[in-house]
């Protein structure tokens, strides 16, 4: 499962946030999709960094967040 998260940052600016490959996170078609159909719209910032729960917790608390949702891909065994 990918989080992605997509709000106003600190500098007012529209942007997509999901955490980067670091080996808790998985690689995958649907991750890769989402990040690249948005950076291709070029209507807002995408970036791949680590995100605390403290900014999360700041930008809904300072009504920032636009939306949170989490996509994954279908492992079949």
């Amino acid at each position: 499962m990918n989080l992605f998260l997509f709000w106003k940052n600190e500098s007012g600016d529209r942007e997509l946030v999901t955490p980067p490959l670091d080996g808790t996170i998985l690689p995958g078609v649907t991750r890769d999709s989402i990040l690249s159909m948005t950076k291709d719209w070029k209507e807002f910032k995408v970036s791949e960094r680590p995100v605390k729960m403290s900014e999360i917790t700041k930008a809904i608390e300072q009504g920032r967040l636009i939306e949170m949702f989490g996509a994954g891909n279908l492992i079949i065994t």
